[in-house]
């Protein structure tokens, strides 16, 4: 028998949370479509509907360390879609950033990929004036929203984790399309995405290490 000192390596084991927002549907359809084993928190596991037997899914809630760390262990990597709706705490994506930081770093895992929003800033940002008017605007709308989006950056990106902050502008629910350029915020990024190609995209940098440590801005170069 032919026998090899090469390592084995693990199955790919997902921790996905806001798995049952609009983006994480399309986070969860198309790990399933990769047969990647996924794990999942939801205050209600049936919102997961036609998909509640592929998820192993955890009743509870992000601003719950001890739920965060349950679906956290065994993981291999964590990708978070969290988001605010009207009745959520005002820190809600603060507190699930730094309960997955903690959990991540009492289970020895290290890969984490977010999904942030364009508020968040980066030091090789050339917006353009699209872009700067949709900065401007997002305080005024939801001041609130940009505060919890800022700090839970902070606490992705002074983490000692390999970690990605996918900064998307605008999402749209259109088709997956594999067409959007990711980089620096400049006048190459389009203003809008869709979720589908989010998802694809943070799959990527969870399972080929793209943009480590970084915070790629992406947009569509596809009609959406």
């Amino acid at each position: 028998m032919f026998e090899t000192d090469l390592p084995v390596q693990p199955k790919a084991k997902l921790a996905i949370f806001g798995a049952t927002g609009r983006t994480g549907r399309q986070l969860l359809l198309q790990s399933k479509g990769r047969s990647l084993d996924v794990a999942a928190l939801a205050r209600t596991p049936s919102a997961f509907g036609d998909l509640a037997g592929f998820v192993e899914a955890t009743q509870g809630d992000v601003m719950d360390l001890q739920a965060v760390r349950h679906v956290i262990t065994g993981c291999t990597a964590v990708a978070s879609v969290v988001g605010r709706k009207r009745d959520s705490p005002i820190d809600l994506m603060t507190v699930a950033a730094v309960n997955m930081v903690t959990a991540m770093r009492e289970t020895h895992v290290e890969r984490l990929v977010v999904l942030s929003n364009t508020a968040v800033e980066d030091a090789h940002d050339r917006p353009s004036f699209a872009h700067r008017v949709i900065r401007g605007i997002l305080p005024r709308m939801n001041s609130s929203l940009v505060r919890d989006s800022l700090a839970a950056a902070r606490v992705v990106a002074d983490s000692n984790l390999d970690w990605t902050i996918v900064r998307a502008p605008l999402l749209t629910d259109g088709p997956r399309t594999g067409r959007y350029h990711v980089g620096p915020l400049t006048g190459d990024i389009p203003v809008r995405i869709s979720r589908a190609d989010v998802a694809e995209f943070m799959l990527a940098c969870v399972l080929e290490g793209r943009s480590s440590r970084e915070s790629p801005a992406i947009g569509s170069s596809g009609f959406i």
